[in-house]
């Protein structure tokens, strides 16, 4: 199998190249492909540390390729699903996509297809080199920003880390909360941290801005939340030790069904404001609010004006 090198990818060494874009590989099984001519560059064998050009032609194994012919067959529900049809914000750095409720982020295990397939899909265009910045759970739907360059997915990386990026989420939940406005600031464990560890330091800071909109007789709160921080699961934990879970979160305590609302995960990434691409000023992009979700506040008689 054989990918063009794009102008965005130009000058990057070999060995980096394939680490980035070949599918499940590890560092050493990349030298070994390159070091047993697996690996051809114009048809031509190269070294590990030789810098790519734009337009050359990179040939390697397509059991490596992100993409197969089985893969290609996209799932059911997402079968007619593309980049243009779900983006909602463009500019010459970005996009800001509209990510549907069920389609995971990336790749793992039971997963059949997901963002990172659909985006290799578009870069199959020589001019195109979509990049995920930042992810959303499977379940989560709304704003997701993708990066339209190598230099503009550096840059929101390190504006994400710099909390130059705000988001704003919304939830259904149950449960009844003491203040309408609030701050959660409750450190959160580190994830993956082994269970032999003696680090003593084995929570983070974990800060979550909310706002109630409303809150029904039967105790189900629509509400809007601003993570601070960026942990793994941050929301959803936070509202689980409020005792106010997500509706449909059952990893995090809530197996509550309402009988007059579809049973579904209700988290929506509602806004996301960024910094123009090497400018001053901020962008706002607002991911409406899907049907379910919709169709749900207003089971409830919960109004929302977007």
């Amino acid at each position: 199998m054989h990918q063009i090198i794009k102008s965005d990818d130009s000058g990057v060494r070999l060995d980096r190249w394939l680490k980035e874009n070949l599918s499940d590989v590890t560092y050493i099984e990349v030298q070994k492909l390159i070091r047993t001519g697996q690996v051809r560059i114009d048809g031509g064998r190269k070294k590990s540390n030789y810098r790519l050009n734009s337009g050359e032609k990179i040939w390697f194994p397509p059991r490596y390729a992100k993409i197969n012919s089985s893969i290609n067959k996209k799932i059911q529900h997402h079968g007619s699903l593309s980049i243009e049809k779900i983006t909602i914000y463009e500019d010459e750095s970005l996009l800001v996509l509209d990510k549907p409720y069920g389609l995971s982020t990336q790749g793992g295990t039971g997963v059949k297809y997901h963002m990172d397939q659909l985006l290799s899909e578009e870069n199959e265009d020589v001019e195109k080199n979509y990049r995920l910045v930042h992810r959303l759970d499977k379940y989560t739907s709304g704003a997701l920003i993708i990066a339209k360059r190598r230099d503009s997915a550096s840059f929101y990386t390190k504006a994400f880390l710099d909390k130059k990026i705000k988001k704003c989420y919304l939830a259904l939940t149950a449960g009844e909360f003491k203040k309408k406005i609030g701050v959660i600031d409750l450190p959160l464990k580190k994830a993956n941290l082994k269970q032999a560890s003696i680090s003593e330091d084995k929570f983070q800071d974990a800060i979550t801005q909310y706002e109630v909109i409303a809150t029904t007789k039967n105790k189900i709160s629509l509400v809007k939340l601003e993570p601070i921080t960026g942990r793994k699961h941050q929301i959803r934990k936070h509202l689980s030790m409020l005792n106010s879970p997500i509706i449909g979160d059952a990893k995090y305590g809530n197996n509550f069904i309402q009988n007059n609302i579809e049973k579904r995960f209700y988290l929506h990434s509602y806004a996301i404001e960024f910094p123009a691409f090497n400018q001053r000023q901020n962008i706002t992009v607002r991911a409406k609010i899907p049907k379910y979700f919709d169709d749900a506040l207003r089971a409830l008689g919960v109004e929302f004006d977007e």
